[in-house]
């Protein structure tokens, strides 16, 4: 029965490593930034954030004042602490209309020498610009 027990905690205790482990590498371990300005709501979770591979981030933005019908591609960018800049190449998500919008921007491969990364959105809304900034998991 001892036998048993050491078994069972063994297991459990495996299944809770390999859980935190996953979720960190399936890029949970950053945290979510929003920007809430002139009545327009978005929200940033980065969804790949690895040196040496495409960046992609969530992107959700709600607003019940303005149309949403922005090119989310042409109007994103991000900078990293060396002052690379890396222009949006993809947006997977809904088309430029209504007042709620969700999609995944996707950038070209970061540098692997990047500590921070740093996601500019401009001219949403009339705010010329919003950031979001990321220290990169080492």
């Amino acid at each position: 029965m001892k036998n048993l027990r050491e078994y069972i905690l063994s297991f459990l205790a495996f299944v809770v490593f390999i859980t935190i482990v996953g979720l960190t590498i399936g890029g949970w371990a950053y945290e979510s930034k929003s920007s809430n300005l002139k009545n327009v709501r978005v929200e940033i979770m980065p969804a790949q954030l690895i040196p040496g591979q495409p960046a992609q981030f969530k992107v959700q933005m709600t607003t019940h004042s303005v149309e949403l019908n922005y090119d989310m591609v042409k109007l994103s960018t991000l900078k990293d602490d060396t002052g690379r800049e890396y222009q949006a190449l993809k947006w997977d998500g809904d088309p430029p209309v209504g007042h709620h919008r969700k999609g995944v921007l996707e950038f070209p491969a970061i540098a692997k020498d990047t500590k921070s990364i740093t996601l500019y959105i401009k001219n949403i809304a009339g705010v010329p610009e919003r950031l979001f900034k990321w220290t990169l998991e080492q």
